[in-house]
């Protein structure tokens, strides 16, 4: 599942099209969580992740 460092880098691409199909909750909580542990600059940690989800119904 995981790729090494250099493999990402030379795999690498930018998407520009995406679909309606819901990203499951456990997925989000695993890339917030690595987004996190991220090094910033001077440990600055100025980062603001907003998670949006559709409301269901009532």
């Amino acid at each position: 599942m995981y790729m090494d460092t250099l493999e990402a880098i030379h795999t690498r691409r930018s998407i520009r099209k995406y679909t309606d199909e819901p990203v499951p909750q456990e997925k989000v909580k695993e890339l917030l969580s690595a987004a996190m542990s991220a090094p910033s600059a001077v440990n600055a940690q100025t980062w603001v992740f907003i998670n949006r989800r559709p409301q269901t119904a009532r």
